[in-house]
């Protein structure tokens, strides 16, 4: 039996077309929030250990590259959350009676959803 054959790719096939870019970024992005989790838990554990371990590890927070750690984490949130919303209309294609609901409406949906539930946390934040 023959072998089958198997096409050789480089290590930066990605780099060739502007989707496949995107798609790494966006893979790249699940990285970067499991990094950001443990952060996050991180600080929970900080928080409960008391007031001072909390205010050293504010002031670890505070420091430069934390800050532009988060300012990359923020830009990953985006863009993972901008690429979720234009696979929505091609995962769950919906329809009503016999027509399909335009793509435009239902990715509108999913940013009205995320616009309202932003408002409804910084509110929870404000009013504090």
């Amino acid at each position: 039996m023959a072998k089958p054959f198997h096409r050789p790719h480089s290590n930066t096939w990605w780099l060739r077309r502007g989707p496949y870019r995107v798609f790494m970024l966006r893979e790249w992005s699940a990285t970067i929030f499991a990094v950001y989790t443990v952060l996050l838990l991180v600080l929970v554990s900080k928080v409960l250990d008391g007031p001072e371990a909390y205010d050293d590890y504010l002031g670890v927070l505070k420091s430069p590259l934390m800050i532009a750690f988060h300012a990359v984490a923020l830009a990953a949130a985006l863009l993972h959350t901008v690429t979720w919303f234009q696979a929505v209309p091609k995962a769950m294609p919906l329809r009503i009676g016999e027509e399909k609901v335009p793509p435009v409406l239902l990715m509108g949906g999913a940013y009205a959803t995320l616009l309202g539930a932003s408002v409804v946390v910084v509110a929870l934040f404000l009013l504090d």
